[in-house]
């Protein structure tokens, strides 16, 4: 076998592929390496693929733009990220985005109701829509580190442009912080414009619709774009519309979580949180952050990262970067959210992922909705009991309107932390069951379903005059209830009444109970 010296460029190493290895990245160096001549026969679909191939540190590469224009795939390469591409790139386009993903609608058409059966009131429950980042910590934090290995002379090209993107975030970012984006905007008004179409025979002048939102701004904010939505669309119909915004602190129905102490003592240090840890600092984790880091920093300053050498925080002063795992994730973050701030701004931070690399940074983030929020492990139903009240309030503001007659439609705008245990607590198929193992958990549980940004949930009530159906709605989508009916979608509102009151008096929720019952509950036994 003949030995023989190439000068090699990494980015002339990436464009081949191994025959055992699928990720590949480039620091944009360039250095001598001894090869091998090594002779291999690809086959590609029964034909040969012509192409040099050499052997390196025991590591047979062949030309990977043969292959893949073998395979039909277009075969190209970004001197920016110093990555070779088969197919389709990676990008911003991309999803892997769980709770973070930008509100879903799609077309859909609906089940009409039993004869003699018209809509008599709607009662929603939602998120902000798409919005900006909800404060300066994970952008802050990576400009930190990033400058420091810059000051350092321990960056690469890649770095410093990632640095310039995070600079030009931050300045997007700039007194908006928190806020609904463009995008979010546009999403809730056109649900609010849909609400309006679909049920248009339900606005009339004799009825009031009373939306609510939290002390946050984004939701009051989502809950105004609503409002101008549903008007638009309501063209000259005259509708009296109630806006309001619970005061921080006494929120019991939209922000729970606020008030509820034994809850906030899980969140923080339940037993889900250790194997949550555990999980995100297995091998996978560990090897995709330092894949992910070595394309900014070099060795070196990766290795000062991992002995713990830097402890940079947030603009509160809590430490939101301090180690490899959490540089990764943070920059995860921004790739998330930069879908949501189109409008304001094109951030291509998919770019330094490869899909398997989001795929996983997904999975955390799931991983840690699930079990902080969600339905969590089965030794507990604190994460969701807490959103008791609130299906109280939905319980009784429905049998109100059903009573007076005088109320169209009841609108929340709330958050992630409302929306995932609220479909818990409802029973809602994919976001009930229970699960020990964090492994198991993205199986069973999707967080860009259950809640993506602008994510709903509609009790739409019918009526013949004498007896009542309710539909439910996700996303504008129809799902089931946990209970038996023949008319699918269409439930007996006395069965579905019946089922939620039964859960109710488990946790110790009684229907007659007041706004300062629940705020009291929540404080002494959630």
């Amino acid at each position: 076998m003949m030995i023989r010296k190439i000068g090699i460029s990494v980015a002339s190493l990436a464009i081949l592929t191994s025959v055992s290895v699928f990720d590949v990245y480039g620091a944009g160096s360039k250095r001598m390496i001894e090869v091998s001549e090594q002779s291999a026969n690809v086959v590609v679909n029964g034909q040969r693929v012509e192409g040099e191939s050499f052997l390196y540190n025991g590591v047979t590469y062949v030309p990977a733009r043969a292959i893949g224009e073998a395979l039909g795939q277009e075969v190209d390469w970004d001197n920016n990220t110093q990555s070779v591409f088969v197919g389709a790139k990676i990008n911003d386009q991309q999803g892997y985005r769980g709770t973070k993903t930008p509100y879903p609608f799609k077309e859909t058409s609906y089940t009409k109701a039993p004869i003699g059966y018209e809509p008599i009131f709607i009662n929603y429950i939602g998120r902000h829509g798409s919005r900006h980042l909800s404060s300066s910590k994970y952008d802050k934090t990576l400009f930190e580190l990033l400058d420091i290995a810059e000051k350092d002379g321990q960056i690469t090209n890649l770095g410093k442009e990632l640095k310039k993107e995070i600079g030009n975030l931050m300045k997007v970012e700039k007194d908006h912080y928190g806020l609904l984006s463009t995008t979010g905007g546009e999403e809730l008004k056109g649900i609010g414009a849909r609400v309006g179409q679909n049920f248009k025979e339900l606005f009339t002048s004799d009825k009031k619709v009373i939306a609510q939102a939290t002390f946050k701004d984004r939701t009051p904010q989502s809950r105004d774009q609503f409002i101008e939505g549903l008007k638009e669309s309501l063209g000259d119909n005259k509708v009296d519309i109630l806006a309001s915004a619970f005061e921080e602190g006494k929120d019991p129905y939209l922000r729970p979580y606020d008030l509820a102490t034994k809850y906030n003592e899980y969140a923080e240090d339940g037993d889900w949180v250790k194997l949550y840890e555990d999980y995100v600092t297995q091998n996978t984790g560990t090897r995709y952050a330092k894949e992910v880091l070595l394309q900014f920093f070099s060795e070196g300053f990766y290795q000062r990262l991992n002995a713990g050498e830097f402890e940079l925080k947030d603009e509160k002063g809590k430490v939101k970067l301090s180690n490899p795992t959490e540089a990764a994730s943070n920059l995860y973050e921004l790739y998330i959210i930069s879908s949501n701030i189109k409008g304001e701004g094109d951030f291509e931070f998919g770019r330094y992922f490869t899909a398997n690399q989001l795929k996983w940074y997904e999975s955390i983030d799931n991983i840690n909705d699930f079990y902080e929020k969600g339905p969590s492990l089965t030794s507990t139903d604190l994460p969701q009991n807490i959103i008791a009240p609130l299906v109280k309030e939905l319980i009784v503001s429905t049998e109100q309107s059903i009573q007076q007659k005088d109320t169209a439609g009841i609108f929340r705008f709330a958050h992630a932390e409302t929306i995932i245990p609220l479909s818990s607590f409802l029973d809602i198929a994919g976001a009930n069951v229970s699960i020990d193992k964090p492994q198991d958990v993205t199986q069973n549980w999707n967080g860009s379903v259950i809640s993506p940004m602008g994510a709903n949930i509609q009790w739409i009530l019918y009526s013949n005059g004498k007896d009542v159906l309710v539909k439910m709605l996700r996303n504008e989508e129809e799902i089931a209830f946990p209970i038996e009916t023949k008319t699918y979608p269409y439930y007996k509102w006395e069965d579905v009444k019946a089922y939620y009151q039964n859960k109710l008096q488990k946790v110790g929720v009684s229907l007659d109970s007041s706004l300062e019952d629940n705020i009291e509950l929540l404080q002494k036994k959630f």
